[in-house]
């Protein structure tokens, strides 16, 4: 079911099904910003990648001593969320614990997501909640697709995308698919910017990262839209045999809570 946030300036509908973004608008413009999940190219639209980013080649992963098989990304992606609330620039959503997360997790969490509208920016919250009568593992990161072009009048090599600091050359990419033939995910390590600016130089999506990020992707599959992934972790796809305990993940203690988020402003 989709939900819908309104004010004098933009329209924001999200999805409950993998609580993704199904669009994001401004009135003054005839411009959808989000990439719609036509399946010809890629079905998902901005998912949320949890309880890990990537997957190892074999889809298994060693929780509690016990190989699971697993999805590329989690289970969120493919799941239906529950609606908790809506204020008047908010929505509220939540996954938690239940029979198909425990056939990839055998973890006890709770994940809330907040949707928050002022304005062309929409803020998006995230908690997970440690249920566990122990330890929490977990790995966590964004994965929204932008149409590329914004303006159906322009190409895809029109765009390029803008670094607050020098994390690429002259702070810059300009897109095209040859880079993604190059590339085929552009990965910063470390990144030290957390702005990150799509744009043809009159329409923009403006990203900002909060610090526990570390890990910025660039990706397509050869269409028309592009995705900005801020990323807390990742799975090496090389690595099949590494406990997930005793991987680069986040940690959460007994009855902790975890915050982390990001916001979209459309230009």
């Amino acid at each position: 079911m989709i939900y819908t946030l309104e004010n004098d300036v933009a329209v924001l509908k999200v999805d409950t099904w993998a609580c993704e973004i199904a669009s994001f608008s401004r009135k003054d413009k005839d411009i959808e910003y989000m990439w719609n999940g036509d399946p010809k190219y890629w079905a998902n639209r901005n998912p949320l990648l949890f309880p890990h980013v990537s997957a190892p080649a074999n889809k298994v992963l060693n929780f509690k001593g016990q190989d699971y098989s697993v999805n590329n990304h989690g289970f969120c992606r493919k799941s239906e969320f529950e609606f908790v609330e809506q204020g008047e620039d908010y929505l509220l959503f939540r996954i938690k614990t239940n029979e198909e997360t425990l056939k990839e997790y055998p973890y006890l969490f709770e994940l809330d997501v907040r949707y928050t509208l002022e304005g062309n920016k929409v803020s998006i919250a995230y908690e997970v909640k440690n249920k566990e009568d122990g330890k929490l593992y977990f790995g966590f990161g964004q994965h929204p697709a932008f149409n590329c072009p914004l303006d159906p009048n322009k190409q895809f090599t029109d765009y390029r995308i803008e670094f607050e600091k020098d994390d690429v050359e002259n702070k810059v990419i300009e897109l095209s698919y040859e880079f993604f033939e190059k590339y085929h995910t552009f990965v910063v390590n470390e990144p030290k910017s957390r702005v990150f600016t799509l744009t043809d130089g009159e329409n923009s999506v403006i990203m900002r990262t909060d610090d526990k990020y570390r890990i910025f992707a660039i990706w397509t599959p050869m269409a028309p839209f592009v995705c900005l992934e801020p990323w807390v972790d990742s799975i090496e796809r090389d690595d099949v045999s590494t406990p997930f305990e005793q991987r680069d993940v986040v940690i959460l203690e007994k009855g902790e809570s975890y915050h982390i988020g990001y916001s979209l402003e459309i230009i």
